[in-house]
């Protein structure tokens, strides 16, 4: 398993750093592990996390019907 930091993540990602801070209080990131002090992504949480973005269409919905 490979563990990355939050700056790592980051950049794999495409995001900063402090948009990844504010993603674990709002739920909006990729999924993290909290191991003592630090924090950590296993990079198949990332990848997942970042195939679950993937749209077809702007107006996509989770039902796959537009409104």
């Amino acid at each position: 398993m490979t563990l990355l930091t939050s700056e790592q993540t980051a950049c794999r990602i495409s995001k900063s750093i402090s948009w990844l801070n504010h993603s674990r209080q709002t739920g909006d990131g990729p999924p993290y592990l909290k191991i003592g002090h630090q924090v950590r992504y296993r990079v198949e949480d990332v990848d997942n996390w970042l195939a679950s973005k993937t749209r077809t269409r702007v107006w996509q919905f989770e039902n796959g019907e537009a409104a």
